[in-house]
């Protein structure tokens, strides 16, 4: 009986001991293996460091200002091109702009019947109207230019009302745009910033160089766009 006492005490000590060597023991350490290394990030350029004048090294650079809305602004910057460049030119082209929303009565057979309808207005207290009497929109009775839309449909809204029938459309009109191209040569800087400020809505980009066609600043002519 003592033997088995002995024994059984023994299994015990002997698992105690193993359970607290496993414990003890220091966990493993992971194999490292070298990681490649990282590809170099770009670096950041500061404001400072950017050219205003790309282009390849030796070369002249070309570029354009535009589009400008009047001759006054064309000659300003080239006033102010003038004197760091090699060479610059004037082009012209047309664009379409939107004049606002017009409301109108729809032409009618002669003069004598668009008088008619305009009468009509009057004795119902309608103001700002005027018979067209010539161009494509002849005998038409404009009823206003707006160019808030709400308020183009209130006027026609209040026309109809009154029995007529009012219509409305957007005005367009073509009207010159005005660009300054020009060669900088290498190293130099043009004073474009300035000349964007005083002209809203204009940019400034480079361009082809095409050899011979840049003078002093006259102007070539006009070009569609």
């Amino acid at each position: 009986m003592l033997a088995w006492r002995i024994l059984v005490v023994g299994l015990l000590a002997a698992n105690i001991l193993l359970t607290s060597a496993r414990i003890l023991a220091p966990a493993p350490v992971p194999e490292v293996r070298d990681l490649p290394p990282l590809p170099d990030a770009p670096r950041l350029l500061q404001v400072e460091e950017v050219s205003l004048t790309p282009g390849l090294p030796g070369q002249d650079q070309c570029f354009t200002i535009g589009p400008l809305s009047t001759v006054l602004q064309k000659r300003r910057a080239e006033d102010r091109l003038r004197p760091f460049v090699d060479g610059m030119r004037a082009r012209e082209t047309i664009a379409d702009r939107d004049r606002g929303w017009w409301v109108y009565l729809p032409a009618v057979a002669s003069r004598q019947d668009a008088l008619t309808q305009a009468r009509r207005l009057a004795e119902q207290g309608v103001e700002d109207y005027y018979v067209v009497t010539s161009g494509d929109m002849e005998n038409t009775v404009s009823l206003g230019l707006y160019e808030d839309q709400a308020n183009a449909r209130q006027r026609q809204a209040r026309i109809r009302s009154m029995g007529f029938d009012a219509q409305m459309s957007v005005r367009r009109e073509s009207v010159p745009r005005f660009w300054v191209d020009y060669v900088l040569p290498d190293g130099e800087r043009s004073p474009w910033r300035f000349i964007l400020r005083a002209s809203p809505g204009a940019s400034h980009f480079p361009i082809p160089c095409v050899p011979g066609i840049y003078g002093r600043g006259e102007e070539n002519g006009a070009e569609e766009a």
